[in-house]
């Protein structure tokens, strides 16, 4: 494992300003990493999604702001931490890290997710913020550059985490809401009424998670 990790750290050096790179190269990186991505439980689609993740993240300013909202175990997270390495990017992942008792599970997920993202060395490019979302989102004053909403799946609950903090994403800035396909009407509702209220440019799918930036 420590050998596979000093490989990969190796491949993901590059410069701090360097903002664009060729999509073979982000392809190749990600596959390097993805090894320790899939050993986190999650209930990602497809790896399609956590290279959307890594490659959004790298893609972003030297210094951006991502916020996740709905962590579990850290899967999507790592695919972002991993994505931000070589620079000062940072990743905010909020969750009450409690499972629910039924899909999730129960237990002390903080200390899972703490695990999980230690594993994989990336300690210093995560914080995780044990809260509900609306309380963090009424005291959240960081501009930010990717938004990523998968906490609660109810309609009212999707609704007030997009309405909660797009006012803090920065013009251009990546909102990305996940299971927008399948049985989770409430997603898929919310984010119907979103494509059509001219708040979201560029939009696009993958799997089932879509994606558009702030117009």
């Amino acid at each position: 494992m420590k050998s596979l990790k000093k490989r990969i750290y190796r491949l993901l050096r590059f410069q701090k300003n360097k903002q664009e790179l060729i999509s073979d190269q982000d392809l190749i990186d990600f596959n390097q990493v993805y090894p320790l991505i899939d050993q986190i439980p999650g209930f990602l689609k497809s790896p399609k999604q956590e290279q959307w993740f890594f490659k959004a993240a790298r893609h972003a300013p030297p210094e951006a702001v991502i916020v996740e909202i709905g962590s579990f175990m850290g899967r999507s997270t790592a695919s972002f931490a991993f994505g931000c390495m070589g620079s000062s990017k940072h990743v905010y992942a909020i969750d009450l890290f409690e499972g629910d008792n039924y899909m999730y599970g129960s237990g002390d997920f903080l200390k899972t997710f703490n695990e999980n993202i230690k594993a994989c060395g990336l300690e210093q490019f995560v914080t995780p913020i044990k809260q509900n979302s609306l309380q963090a989102a009424s005291t959240w004053s960081k501009p930010i550059d990717i938004l990523f909403i998968d906490g609660s799946h109810e309609y009212e609950d999707v609704k007030a985490d997009f309405y909660g903090f797009y006012p803090h994403v920065k013009k251009g800035g990546i909102v990305a809401i996940h299971d927008i396909k399948g049985k989770w009407e409430g997603v898929i509702r919310f984010w119907k009424e979103v494509c059509n209220s001219g708040l979201l440019d560029n939009i696009g799918m993958v799997s089932s998670l879509g994606y558009g930036t702030k117009c």
